[in-house]
C-alpha cells in the first residue's frame, strides 16, 4: 500500500514542484521537501493513533461515524467523496492536457479521457489487491525513469541555482513547505482503505523510512530542476521537470527521453485515479451498504468524465484550479480534520473512562 501511496503521488509531486515553490523560496525550494518530514511525521502519529482507538477493520469513514455519530460522520464522508471527485475530475483532464502538450497536439482531449477513464472503470471493477499490486509494475518503471532523469541532470547543473542557502533563504523555505504538505495531503485518501489493510510487525519503521525516502524524492527533484533551470524560470513553467527530461540524453544515443518519461508517467495518473476511485467505492459502502459499493465505481467514472471535459474545458481552466484551490483543500482535509477528529477521539476516550 506504501507503494500504491507513493506511486499516486508522483504525478502531483512533479507538477507542483518546484513551479510553485520556487516563486516563494527562490532558490532554497529544494529544502521544503526536507522541511516538511517532521510535519508528516506528526500526521503519521494522528493517523496511527485514531486507527489505534478504532474498532478493527476501520477505514477512515467508520472512524468518522464512531467518533462522531452516523449522521455528522456520514456527512463528513460525503464532503470527502465530493472532494475525491473533484480530484478526479481535475486529475484526469491535466493527464489528457499533458498528452496534448507532449506530442499529439492534432487529437481531441476526450479521447485520452476515455481510454484513461476506461482503465480506471475495469480497475475499480476489481479487487484492491490486483490493483496495489499492479501499482507496483508501475512504481518500478517509474522509479527507474525519475532516477535516469535526476542522475543526469544533477550532472549538468549550475550550483549557483541551488547554493548556497543562508539563513535569510529559511523563512521562505518554511513558507513554500505547505506546497508539498499540499500535495502530501492527498495521500489522506489512503486511509479509507485502512480497513483492509493488514498489519505487520515492523510496518512503523517502514512508513517512517518511506516518508523518509518521499521527502528526499521532493528534494532532489526540486534540486535538480532548480539547478538546470534557476528558480525564476522554473516558477514560470507548468511542469518544469518534462522540461529538464527533454534535455536529458546519454551520449547522443538515447534522445527524446521526455517521451518516454510522460508516457511513463500516465502510470502515476492511473495509480492516483485509481486510487480516489477505490476510496470513493469504499464511501459509498460505509453509507449505503452493498449496494451503494456496486454502484458507485460506474457512476463516480461517468461524473468524472462528464466533469473533466465541462468543469475543466481548458488547459488554464485546470491550471488555475491546481494551483488556486486544490492545495488549500488537501491541507485542510488532509491535516486540519484528522487532527480535529483525533482530538475529539481523546477527548470522547477520556470522558469515558472518567465516567466510569
Amino acid at each position: 500500500m506504501l507503494v500504491l501511496l507513493f506511486t499516486a503521488l508522483l504525478s502531483p509531486m512533479v507538477r507542483a514542484l518546484p513551479t510553485w515553490t520556487a516563486a516563494t523560496a527562490g532558490e532554497g525550494a529544494w529544502l521544503t521537501g526536507l522541511l516538511a518530514f517532521p510535519v508528516l511525521l506528526a500526521m503519521g502519529w494522528i493517523f496511527r493513533g485514531l486507527f489505534h482507538a478504532a474498532p478493527a477493520d476501520s477505514g477512515l469513514a467508520q472512524i468518522f461515524q464512531t467518533v462522531l455519530g452516523k449522521v455528522l460522520g456520514g456527512g463528513l464522508t460525503i464532503i470527502y467523496g465530493i472532494w475525491a471527485l473533484f480530484l478526479l475530475c481535475l486529475q484526469a483532464r491535466l493527464y489528457g492536457e499533458r498528452m496534448l502538450a507532449t506530442g499529439y497536439r492534432n487529437a481531441s482531449v476526450t479521447v485520452f479521457l476515455a481510454v484513461l477513464l476506461a482503465l480506471v472503470l475495469w480497475m475499480g471493477r476489481k479487487k484492491l489487491s490486483a490493483f496495489t499490486r499492479a501499482t507496483e509494475v508501475f512504481y518500478l518503471a517509474l522509479a527507474l525513469a525519475l532516477g535516469l532523469v535526476l542522475a543526469v541532470s544533477i550532472q549538468d547543473l549550475t550550483p549557483e541555482n541551488v547554493l548556497p542557502v543562508w539563513v535569510s533563504d529559511l523563512p521562505g523555505a518554511a513558507a513554500a513547505t505547505l506546497v508539498p504538505l499540499g500535495v502530501a495531503g492527498a495521500g489522506v485518501f489512503m486511509a479509507f482503505l485502512g480497513g483492509q489493510i493488514t498489519v505487520v510487525e515492523g510496518d512503523r519503521r517502514r512508513c517512517v523510512r518511506w516518508l523518509a525516502a518521499g521527502c528526499l524524492v521532493m528534494a532532489a527533484l526540486q534540486f535538480a530542476v532548480l539547478g538546470q533551470l534557476g528558480p525564476d524560470l522554473s516558477a514560470q513553467l507548468e511542469e518544469p521537470f518534462f522540461e529538464v527530461a527533454r534535455g536529458v540524453g546519454i551520449n547522443g544515443a538515447f534522445q527524446r527521453v521526455e517521451s518516454v518519461v510522460v508516457a511513463l508517467w500516465a502510470f502515476s495518473d492511473l495509480a492516483l485515479l485509481g486510487l480516489l476511485v477505490f476510496a470513493c467505492r469504499n464511501m459509498s459502502e460505509t453509507l449505503w451498504g452493498e449496494q451503494g459499493r456496486k454502484w458507485s465505481v460506474p457512476v463516480v467514472v461517468a461524473l468524472t468524465f462528464l466533469g473533466a471535459v465541462f468543469l475543466f474545458p481548458d488547459d488554464f481552466t485546470a491550471q488555475r484550479a491546481a494551483s488556486e484551490g486544490v492545495l488549500f483543500g488537501n491541507l485542510l482535509l488532509g491535516f486540519g480534520v484528522p487532527a480535529l477528529l483525533r482530538l475529539v477521539q481523546k477527548v470522547k476516550r477520556a470522558g469515558g473512562r472518567a465516567h466510569i
